[in-house]
């Protein structure tokens, strides 16, 4: 039946023992009430659009007003006219992949590209980080402010600046493969100001390295110290020493090659080894059981993994070798614990990281004579810029050198 729309007819109109029925405005052609007999009233527009009869629901009343009903329902039918279809666009929005929907195209398409460490690290962000604040939005729906609150949220309530800069790449790189499977046609983590991230330049003395070494000698899980040894022996990567293999290694001509799935470059990098280094894995070799130089757990079925993770033999050592700071323990949220007195609880932390040894390795390097292209041929540098960080260790060598040319000349001048 069609009659104008007022909010005395929506209030006294029922559909009585009909499963339903429809009032038709007479001032904005297609807007209609529709009321079902269990009493729910909702406003409703009718359009064609490319030959299809489309129905779409405004709103519910009381919730929605015959006035604010009647404005949308006009609304949209100029964007009718211009040739949308506002029923299509919400269907498409409600079919529209979410962030949780990214993720698992993310992780099956694009992370295994990537090295294990790094997806490994990847995989802690999106879950812990990323899903929980913008999982269940559409990936078109995710604003720049929203990625820049996330970035914030994790700077000052974690406390943790870099690694908060480490999702917003992780969230852009994301976004640029969706812009790509054409989800969506920008990139709301661009643009979004880091946090200042200063360089670490941490190089253990001697007499660091000589505590550290102590310390291993006295720890009491063999698996974990001597692979930290070997990491102070090589400069190699955590990730390249955990997963080694005896297959890598040729002891007799003392060569570990590192193939090229298991090094960062994702290139086969043949080093030579040093006389320590085949001493510890000689030793070591004598009483191997599995595949693995530092082997892990061993599933029921006997097959046997790799180590995964040394941090608390790290942190372990390091507090024995004087190597760690006092600090305000966290919790996995990144906030500040405290006691029941409502004390700040503290704890250690080192002050120096596992890849700080191989920075180490390397001023040892430099202080042995090395070059820097030999240097970056140890440590399986691709480019020179990245070798070119330890440029600065040659101050003292090369300041010995020019004085012992000013010392040749004022001697030459005094004769």
């Amino acid at each position: 039946m069609a009659e104008q729309i007022t909010d005395a007819l929506v209030r006294r109109s029922s559909a009585g023992d009909r499963a339903q029925v429809f009032f038709w405005d007479t001032e904005v052609k297609g807007f209609g009430l529709r009321i079902t007999n269990a009493g729910a009233k909702s406003f409703i527009l009718d359009y064609r659009i490319l030959g299809r009869q489309r129905r779409i629901t405004i709103g519910n009343y009381p919730d929605w007003s015959v006035k604010a009903a009647r404005r949308e329902a006009g609304d949209l039918k100029k964007l009718v006219d211009k040739g949308e279809d506002p029923m299509g666009d919400r269907h498409a929005l409600r079919s529209a992949p979410t962030v949780e929907d990214l993720w698992t195209r993310y992780q099956r398409d694009h992370l295994p590209r990537k090295a294990e460490r790094s997806q490994v690290d990847e995989r802690i962000m999106w879950e812990k980080l990323i899903l929980p604040e913008l999982g269940k939005y559409k990936v078109m729906e995710v604003t720049h402010d929203q990625v820049e609150a996330l970035h914030r949220k994790i700077t000052i309530e974690r406390g943790t600046p870099v690694r908060a800069n480490r999702v917003v790449e992780v969230l852009r790189k994301a976004y640029n493969l969706a812009m790509r499977w054409e989800w969506v046609e920008g990139n709301p983590a661009s643009g979004i100001q880091k946090n200042r991230e200063e360089k670490r330049e941490r190089f253990l003395s001697p007499e660091e390295l000589a505590r550290l070494s102590s310390a291993l000698a006295e720890h009491t899980e063999p698996v974990s110290a001597n692979a930290i040894r070997l990491l102070m022996l090589t400069g190699a990567r955590k990730s390249e020493v955990l997963g080694a293999t005896w297959a890598m290694f040729d002891l007799d001509k003392g060569v570990w090659v590192k193939p090229s799935a298991h090094t960062k470059q994702r290139r086969e990098h043949r080093v030579p080894l040093s006389a320590a280094s085949l001493t510890l894995l000689k030793e070591i070799k004598k009483t191997a059981e599995t595949p693995f130089v530092f082997p892990g757990k061993i599933d029921e079925d006997g097959t046997p993994h790799p180590i995964t993770d040394i941090k608390r033999s790290w942190e372990s050592v390091c507090i024995k070798a004087s190597l760690a700071d006092r600090v305000e323990k966290r919790n996995r949220d990144g906030k500040v614990m405290k006691d029941k007195a409502g004390n700040t609880v503290m704890t250690w932390k080192p002050n120096v990281r596992i890849h700080d040894l191989r920075h180490s390795f390397a001023s040892l390097l430099v202080s042995g004579g090395a070059s820097l292209p030999m240097i970056g041929a140890m440590l399986g540098h691709t480019q020179v810029q990245t070798t070119q960080r330890y440029a600065h260790l040659y101050d003292e060598p090369l300041r010995e050198a020019a004085n012992h040319v000013g010392d040749a000349i004022a001697k030459a001048a005094a004769q």
